[in-house]
């Protein structure tokens, strides 16, 4: 009978050696946190670690509670885990302390403190992946609860302490990278939101705030059917489905984050369309919704989609400079347009309506200019978005493959 070995699916190379399984009580030191409400206050010299201290990721977040009075501080590198769930799962997950004399431990927060040779990412990671020990383990009605031994019992494979560094090193330049994407998408998002207000006149307003070099004069307010094509989507009932079919019906469930993307996609046979097929550049919008906060929801058709069209709650805007169309239609200008027209219990924007909402226009040239900002900013922020979903995938299979877990 083959022996059965105790490591990785994919290891680093120049390590053989199986790893041995432990438990907490003998990798680290556990002690429990104090009682410091009465010290509260909104800013101090020393933060205190909480049940809000830590989310599901196992991050470090500001708990927003601070002490004055001089009493022991975490060490740089210590875990702390939650004993206390207050929201689901987060019953024993764990998060890093970065620094020293910084942190002071609140009651309900564990202090789990890592052997010299136990790796603090490492046993964090280790840790936070088996959430499936403390959640069964958790005791209480209406809170649930983990005890020291429950913790202390904990049990994992270790391979020696080189090989914890490495994989340690590889999990923190992975989230280095997702965080530096984070970062740079929230700017890029920030900075979308404010240009969509700087660079349309608001109301009362026949100009923009921030205008592109070599342009001037009054922007012209027209109806949108005035500058723009409206086509309307298909009906069609369920027996015309087929999964066999060539024809992509976009439906409200396909837009989302302004962009086109396959959720449970419907396929209609040829024979049944009776309305416009879409093109690149067109934009789709869902004009009927039974959530009304979707209503006015967009995305743009930034690739060709052969046998496409839309669906029967949705409008249909082809125009002639349809980026700067795209970004009008993503400002809060058209939302409290959109807004005033569904009144108390509607939820829905009729066709006629939707044409004869009013915006300012300036002359094509400097739509274009508009629109290409905007459709480069939109770009940016997909990449960051692609970027990010590929760095989660491969922590994930990392994650998986990476470590010996028990049966």
């Amino acid at each position: 009978m083959e022996e059965i070995k105790n490591v990785p699916e994919i290891r680093f190379g120049g390590y053989s050696d199986d790893w041995e399984i432990s438990d907490l009580k003998s990798q680290s030191t556990y002690s429990n946190g104090g009682s410091y409400e009465q010290f509260v206050k909104n800013t101090g010299k020393y933060e205190l670690i909480t049940l809000k201290s830590v989310n599901v990721k196992g991050n470090l977040v500001c708990s927003g509670k601070f002490i004055d009075i001089e009493v022991d501080t975490l060490n740089k590198g210590t875990l702390v885990m939650i004993l206390s769930e207050q929201s689901p799962g987060l019953l024993g997950v764990t998060a890093i302390i970065p620094e020293e004399n910084k942190y002071v431990l609140n009651q309900r927060v564990a202090e789990i403190r890592p052997n010299d040779d136990v790796n603090s990412f490492f046993l964090s990671m280790v840790i936070n992946r088996d959430q499936s020990y403390f959640g069964e383990r958790g005791a209480g009605t209406k809170v649930q609860n983990i005890s020291k031994p429950n913790v202390e019992n904990f049990s994992f494979f270790k391979p020696k302490e080189t090989e914890q560094n490495d994989i340690s090193n590889l999990f923190q330049n992975l989230d280095n990278s997702i965080k530096n994407h984070n970062t740079q998408l929230k700017k890029l998002t920030n900075l979308k939101k404010a240009m969509l207000i700087k660079m349309f006149p608001q109301e009362g307003a026949s100009v923009p705030e921030i205008r592109f070099k070599g342009f001037d004069g009054e922007w012209n307010e027209s109806s949108l059917d005035e500058e723009i094509m409206f086509f309307t989507g298909l009906t069609y009932s369920p027996s015309d489905v087929n999964s066999k079919a060539n024809t992509l019906v976009l439906r409200s469930s396909n837009v989302k984050n302004d962009e086109i993307i396959d959720a449970d996609n419907v396929y209609v046979d040829e024979s049944v369309i009776n309305c416009t097929y879409v093109e690149q550049g067109d934009i789709i919008v869902v004009v009927r919704n039974g959530s009304r906060r979707l209503i006015g929801k967009h995305a743009q058709v930034k690739k060709d989609m052969p046998n496409t069209v839309i669906g029967a709650f949705m409008t249909g805007i082809r125009a002639e400079v349809p980026s700067f169309l795209n970004a009008l239609l993503s400002t809060q200008l058209f939302q409290k347009q959109i807004e005033e027209n569904l009144g108390a219990t509607i939820n829905q924007i009729t066709t006629g309506v939707f044409k004869k909402m009013m915006f300012k226009f300036p002359k094509t040239n400097e739509q274009e200019q508009i629109g290409s900002y905007f459709q480069n900013l939109d770009t940016l922020i997909s990449n960051h978005k692609e970027q990010l979903k590929k760095l989660n995938q491969i922590k994930k299979a990392c994650l998986s493959k990476l470590f010996v877990s028990q049966d």
